[in-house]
């Protein structure tokens, strides 16, 4: 579901913003879910997206898993990418492989 948050701008108008994605952050990578962009033209389900450094590489798999990644999240990117290859079953279309 996404957040909407109010942005006033410099003339003074208040704009939405909507995010999307959520995010949880680890040492040099981050989790993004994104339950929004699944049309078949995009992803085609809702995706739990490992994204190392600066988006240099993403490792996506279909469906929620955020609950695993948060509980691997103070372990590293190492331990992220191992349960992201324990489910590799689940890859989404769009995803690099490592």
């Amino acid at each position: 579901m996404p957040t909407c948050n109010l942005v006033a701008l410099s003339s003074g108008v208040t704009v939405p913003v909507f995010t999307y994605n959520s995010v949880m952050r680890g040492d040099g990578f981050f989790i993004s879910f994104n339950d929004h962009d699944t049309a078949p033209s995009l992803y085609g389900d809702v995706t739990t997206a490992l994204v190392f450094g600066q988006m240099q590489a993403f490792y996506i798999l279909n469906g929620d898993h955020r609950a695993a990644y948060a509980g691997l999240l103070n372990d590293g990117f190492d331990a992220c990418l191992a349960y992201f290859k324990a489910n590799i079953d689940s890859i989404n279309k769009r995803s690099q492989r490592p």
